[in-house]
């Protein structure tokens, strides 16, 4: 879209701030509490043990068993691990392969007169420059969001550093301008700080130690490819082929 056509249609941007803007039809939000809730129902529904709230504290790899935060032990012919950014306190040897990074998002309540506009608004993937962010609208019911690295830093411990701390949110929000016009005029409700872990190139990651079979990375793509990549790591426990898995989630083959 040309710069004129982009500001006509989403009145959120600033004229003159930009040169260019791309739309697709395409794609959405995902909301991360919803999919989780929805799909813990789903397993409940079709006859799978959920168990929340339950903290794992080791996992012998060579005999298919856990230990929860109670002492309860639990015995698998087969474990998968998909622990993200904690996946170091169970497996601290793959810390070679894998770092975590601790960082922040901020909830805003857009200005009165923009909220009807932002309600139907597509995902902002990228606002151009060297801002490393995105912007989700308000959509299903949840607040507008504004994320990105800025505040992004190394950690050993993804529990660390877990409380937002004065100014954070204003900082994150006004990256984004511009092309966002009126940006003071977002005021900040809340900040979430966030733990991911990531590999080098921030690809997926899949090991293999005795009956485990460890789905890491995810690089903050994971809610974006989980059902894709649980259908997969699924297939591999099945039919043995994780060498396939680990290149399919490292996008070497279809």
């Amino acid at each position: 879209l040309e710069p004129d056509a982009a500001v006509e249609r989403w009145p959120f941007l600033e004229p003159g701030s930009f040169r260019y803007a791309y739309f697709s039809p395409e794609g959405g939000a995902l909301h991360c509490r919803k999919i989780a809730s929805g799909l813990a129902k789903w397993l409940r529904a079709n006859g799978a043990n959920v168990y929340e709230n339950r903290k794992v504290t080791a996992v012998a790899s060579e005999a298919g068993h856990i230990v929860l935060a109670s002492g309860e032990p639990m015995q698998a012919a087969r474990i998968v691990v998909a622990a993200g950014a904690w996946v170091l306190k169970l497996f601290p040897e793959l810390g070679g392969e894998l770092k975590t990074y601790r960082t922040a998002l901020a909830y805003v309540e857009p200005p009165a007169d923009l909220k009807a506009v932002w309600e139907v608004a597509p995902v902002v993937l990228d606002v151009g420059g060297k801002t490393d962010g995105y912007m989700i609208p308000l959509t299903r019911g949840a607040g507008m969001k504004f994320g990105s690295g800025l505040h992004r830093v190394p950690t050993s411990d993804a529990d660390w550093n877990r409380q937002p701390v004065p100014g954070e949110g204003e900082a994150i929000r006004n990256l984004f301008s511009p092309p966002i016009a009126r940006i003071e005029e977002y005021e900040v409700t809340e900040v979430v700080t966030c733990a991911y872990t990531f590999t080098d190139d921030e690809k997926f990651l899949a090991h293999e130690t005795g009956k485990c079979l460890i789905v890491s990375a995810c690089s903050g793509h994971g809610y974006k490819f989980g059902a894709a990549v649980g259908r997969r790591v699924a297939a591999a426990v099945d039919d043995g082929d994780i060498a396939g898995l680990k290149r399919w989630l490292r996008a070497e083959i279809a």
